[in-house]
Order: structure tokens, then C-alpha cells, then sequence
């Protein structure tokens, strides 16, 4: 894997002004209108733009910066990205009740306090195994959407999970990086508060989708490592069944030659007529 040109493949691309000004004011107008539902379509449509980043690199595509056309795909996508982040989480958000329960027992006076901390031990150590693993088979989550298109790829563990043990070296380094990305994200879309406040009207909005953009590389490149992951047919991760014989079919038989009987004597010849003397 090339983990550094993940950070920089978006300025490689001829068009790369144009995308990345048009993401930007996509970004932007889903910063704005975010206090406002209407305000999530927008960055809905990031991730359905970077879920198509994943395809593009995972085909091999020279330029795999997506252009700016299926704006009704991306919306779809991005919220089938929603849709299954969301799941995977449920886990976690049902996790927090008992540690809730917990710090309500904590702070009671009475007996309650021993039983508090157990709830509140164990519900944070399970919390921190399922948000690891969630974290480990993020990237698989995404080459399955993006290499499928269907919901239903998102939550199939077995494959998930054969794909992270199978690149789990890459996996963990490309996590690692996504942080890195984050700081650096964090970092330029501070600037512009910094030098002007109209500025952060673009460094902010850019500097996300900058992030999606170096998630969306590193996650296609592991699925690009995957050949079974790039199969829009799923039917391709199972054994072929054995091919069933057939048996060849009968020579064709030859009818039996018609019987000849014995050929009748041929009459002689008549005598030539001789001339009279």
C-alpha cells in the first residue's frame, strides 16, 4: 500500500480545483444549514461521494477523485453509510444504560455503591472491546458498500471479519493514519478562524472533506488488496458447487445394410444377324 499518497491522490487529479472547490461548498452549505434538518443532506452526500472514492481506487482508476454528477447516488449511498454505522452501533448505546445505572448507584449513599461500580467496570470494558472491534472492520464495512451497493453487505461479520484478519497489518496502520489526518484536518480548518474568520468558511468545510477523501483512499486500497471484496457478486466468497456430469450421449446406431439376394443369370447375347449368301 502507498499510505502516502492517500494524503495527497485529490491534487494529482487535472480537475482537482473544480472537485474539490465543488465538495467544499457542498461541505459548507451542510455546515451552515446544520442547526436545520435539511442541513444533513449535504454531508450525506460527502460520504456517498467518498463511498465512490473507495469503488474508484479500488478499480485501479488513474484518477479516482469521483466527479460531481450523481448527486441523487450520493445522497443514496451516504445514507446506506449512515444506515450502517448507525447499527454497528447500537451495541455501544445499549451499553450506556447499565453504565448509566451505575453512576446512579455510585452516587447513592446506601448499598447500592459496590454494585454501581461492577455495572459501571463492566459496561465500560465491553463498550471498549465493541468500539475496537467496530473500528477494526470500519474499512471492510466500506469496500463492501461500495464494492456491492447493497445494505445487507454491511453486516455480513464472517466476510467483514475475513477481510480485516486477512489485512489486519494494513487495517490498524490505516486507523492510525485517519487520526493523523484528523489532527492535520483539525489543524488547517483552524486557520482560517486564525487569520480570518470568513476564512474558516472554507479551511473548515475543505479540511473535511480532505479527511473523507484520505479515509476514502487508505479503505480502497485495502479493498484493492482484496479480490474478493472488488465482486459486485457475493456468490463469488462461497466454494463453486462440484460441476454435475453428464453422462455422453448414445452413439448414434447405424441402420442395418438391406439384404442383397442372388443376382440372376444375365441372358446371352443374340447372334449378331449375318448377311445372306
Amino acid at each position: 500500500m502507498d499510505y502516502g499518497k492517500s494524503f495527497v491522490f485529490m491534487f494529482e487529479d487535472p480537475n482537482w480545483l473544480r472537485k474539490l472547490g465543488i465538495g467544499t461548498l457542498v461541505g459548507l452549505l451542510g455546515i451552515v444549514l446544520s442547526p436545520v434538518l435539511i442541513g444533513l443532506i449535504p454531508l450525506i452526500m460527502l460520504l456517498g461521494y467518498s463511498l465512490d472514492a473507495v469503488r474508484n481506487v479500488m478499480d485501479g482508476q488513474l484518477t479516482p477523485l469521483p466527479e460531481w454528477e450523481d448527486w441523487g447516488g450520493f445522497l443514496v449511498r451516504g445514507l446506506k453509510v449512515i444506515v450502517a454505522s448507525f447499527i454497528w452501533s447500537l451495541p455501544a448505546i445499549i451499553l450506556a444504560l447499565p453504565l448509566a445505572i451505575g453512576g446512579t448507584l455510585l452516587d447513592d449513599q446506601n448499598a447500592g455503591g459496590p454494585v454501581g461500580v461492577v455495572l459501571m467496570v463492566c459496561a465500560s470494558c465491553l463498550m471498549l472491546l465493541w468500539g475496537i472491534f467496530v473500528a477494526l472492520i470500519s474499512p471492510s464495512i466500506y469496500i463492501r458498500l461500495a464494492a456491492t451497493g447493497r445494505l445487507r453487505s454491511a453486516f455480513e461479520a464472517s466476510r467483514l471479519w475475513r477481510i480485516t484478519r486477512e489485512h489486519l497489518g494494513p487495517v490498524i496502520i490505516s486507523l492510525l493514519l485517519i487520526a493523523v489526518a484528523g489532527f492535520i484536518g483539525s489543524i488547517v480548518g483552524s486557520l482560517g478562524i486564525v487569520l480570518c474568520l470568513i476564512g474558516a468558511l472554507i479551511t473548515g468545510p475543505l479540511a473535511m472533506l480532505w479527511q473523507y477523501l484520505v479515509t476514502a483512499h487508505l479503505f480502497g486500497q485495502i479493498g484493492g488488496l482484496d479480490r474478493a471484496a472488488r465482486s459486485d457478486d457475493l456468490a463469488l466468497l462461497e466454494p463453486l458447487p462440484a460441476p454435475i456430469e453428464v453422462a455422453p450421449p448414445p452413439a448414434p446406431v447405424e441402420p442395418p445394410a438391406p439384404e442383397i439376394g442372388p443376382t440372376a443369370p444375365e441372358a446371352p447375347a443374340p447372334d449378331a444377324p449375318t448377311g445372306q449368301q
